[in-house]
């Protein structure tokens, strides 16, 4: 069954730099290859194609070397996650984007469909440079033996998660979110979120929202097509953002304000990091008049 403390265990087994003064407190890439997802779950805003239709979009190679060119040049030893609003195997290049983004530590979250047909096949992720895989099963127990006995003998570490979709609500148990209030409204909780000091997010058309959790795409700090990934990171705008959810003032951005998420799993130490900084900015701004 899914642990989710197991699940956060995995996620600090790797321990990147988070005092680059380039990219403050940065940890983790997150990026979305695609619009498309062969799967309507019920626990994701895409089972209502109302709210979140399917579409036709995707990351391009350019945009990858684009982003991974900046972040080299920023001396950047974080990780990069393939995975976003979509199922990242629909991209027609993405053997290319794991390539490419491979100079860094590339795990791929992928609902295994795909997978289990061989387009591609774990020996191609492998072959293309992706260092850890990470299978979500969503139809039952068969599915996850199927899964499992398919990476038996895998060339990459592979995890494979049981997220059953059954219908019901299982956000609990699998530590889901409301995807920031698009699939039901609630109060945030009134404690901070480390979310936006540890992670970014890059859209498939290079556009840096605030989180992997903005389905409804509120924030755009700016697009690494034109400017430096770092400027962008360390921009007055996004700054302040970060700024007031980090301080529990979450109920005074959107979509912060309807997001149910935990946001203190992880991170913490980048969340002081980034408090201590904008400390600094703000009485620098003070003294200066």
């Amino acid at each position: 069954m899914f642990d989710a403390q197991e699940h956060i265990q995995f996620r600090q087994s790797n321990t990147p730099t988070i005092t680059n003064p380039e990219l403050l407190g940065l940890t983790t890439v997150e990026i979305n290859p695609t619009e498309l997802c062969n799967r309507t779950c019920s626990f994701c805003p895409r089972s209502n194609p109302a709210i979140y239709p399917n579409r036709n979009l995707h990351m391009t190679t350019e945009t990858a070397e684009k982003l991974v060119a900046s972040l080299n040049d920023s001396k950047y030893d974080g990780e990069i996650h393939i995975t976003g609003f979509g199922e990242p195997m629909l991209n027609p290049n993405i053997l290319k984007i794991i390539k490419i983004c491979s100079i860094f530590h590339t795990q791929l979250i992928t609902n295994g469909d795909r997978l289990m047909e061989d387009n591609p096949s774990v020996e191609d992720l492998a072959e293309a440079g992706l260092q850890t895989l990470i299978v979500d099963c969503y139809d039952g127990d068969k599915q996850v033996q199927a899964v499992s006995k398919r990476l038996q003998s895998s060339p990459i570490y592979a995890r494979v998660r049981d997220h059953y979709d059954d219908g019901s609500n299982r956000y609990t148990e699998y530590n889901y979110t409301n995807r920031g209030g698009m699939m039901y409204e609630t109060r945030a909780p009134n404690k901070p979120c480390h979310l936006p000091a540890y992670k970014a997010f890059v859209d498939f058309n290079g556009a840096v929202r605030l989180c992997c959790n903005d389905w409804q795409r509120n924030h755009n700090f700016g697009n690494i097509q034109t400017q430096s990934f770092t400027s962008i990171w360390n921009s007055t705008k996004m700054s302040r953002v970060r700024h007031l959810v980090n301080t529990s003032n979450r109920r005074l951005v959107n979509p912060c304000k309807n997001c149910d998420i935990n946001g203190t799993l992880l991170g913490k130490d980048s969340s002081e990091i980034w408090k201590k900084h904008y400390g600094k900015i703000i009485k620098n701004r003070t003294m200066e008049g």
